[in-house]
């Protein structure tokens, strides 16, 4: 299913009823690739743990960001 989803004044967007009622979760993780957001759903530990292994991965690798950076990033 596609639609169009448009942000409020503070950037937010809301996830339509039936794309949550898929999911057993209200956390998800979102990247940026290439010109795309990507959002999964969080909803087992497993997931959990497969997302920290893939940040611990990246920083490996040398991709990191300043705590400053992201709490700009996230607007804290």
């Amino acid at each position: 299913m596609t639609t169009v989803l448009s942000a409020t004044s503070r950037g937010q967007v809301t996830l339509p009823k039936k794309w949550r009622d898929q999911f057993d979760t209200t956390h998800y993780q979102a990247e940026i690739r290439d010109s795309e957001i990507v959002l999964r759903p969080l909803n087992t530990k497993k997931s959990f743990k497969e997302s920290i292994e893939e940040a611990w991965q990246d920083a490996l690798k040398g991709n990191v960001i300043s705590h400053e950076a992201l709490m700009k990033k996230y607007g804290l």
